[in-house]
């Protein structure tokens, strides 16, 4: 028993010891090996959109044709100029036998390089005929050029005559004109007079055989 009390003093000033003892200074350090780095693809910058320039595409030019005018079929046969007379600012110029259902158009040159529009429809009272006007007074002269054209614009001819309008010494106002037409052996003729303002003759012309065969009254001849 007395060896036991001998031994106990004994280890606990051991123990004490090593419990005194200080703690060793290399303490095992734990080390992570480092997180490997993927790379990650690298964004180039966006550029702004280029807009792309196409090339303009002018649309065709296309012409349009000019509309072919319908074929005129002419006058009849016996077409001829009456007469022409001026009234007010109007200068009239008379056609008869033409048997055209249109109205058409007319240059008249006086041959000394004026040219003068006439715009012809078919007369009122006698559709076979034409009574042609202008709005200018060209009087002066006695022949005339007269140039018929199927359009406005003068671009398609289809006539042409010299005319004696007697303008050069009578200046005739067709609503102070009286006629008579007569038919002698299938043909038509014609008498007549025409008056100035004071009730003077200005213009006559007859050439009816009176000693034919007569065989009536007509129209202006057709």
């Amino acid at each position: 028993m007395k060896q036991f009390r001998k031994i106990t003093p004994f280890v606990l000033v051991l123990v004490l010891m090593v419990a005194c003892t200080p703690k060793s200074q290399s303490t095992a350090v734990i080390t992570t090996a480092p997180t490997k780095q993927i790379p990650t693809n690298t964004l180039a910058p966006t550029l702004p959109a280029t807009a792309t320039v196409l090339p303009t595409i002018q649309p065709k030019q296309t012409t349009q044709p000019e509309p072919t005018p319908t074929p005129f079929p002419g006058f009849a046969q016996n077409f001829k100029f009456y007469q022409a007379w001026t009234k007010k600012e109007t200068t009239w110029f008379y056609f008869m036998n033409a048997y055209i259902d249109q109205t058409i158009y007319a240059l008249v040159d006086d041959l000394e390089g004026n040219s003068y529009a006439l715009i012809c429809p078919p007369d009122e009272t006698y559709p076979q005929d034409l009574r042609c006007y202008s709005e200018e007074l060209f009087k002066g002269k006695n022949e005339y050029k007269v140039t018929f054209y199927s359009d406005l614009k003068h671009k398609y001819p289809f006539y042409e005559q010299i005319v004696s309008s007697n303008l050069d010494t009578t200046y005739l106002t067709y609503d102070n004109c009286e006629a008579e037409y007569r038919i002698y052996d299938g043909k038509c003729y014609s008498a007549i007079t025409c008056y100035g303002e004071n009730g003077e003759v200005v213009y006559t012309y007859d050439d009816i055989p009176y000693d034919g065969n007569f065989e009536g009254f007509s129209g202006p001849c057709h």
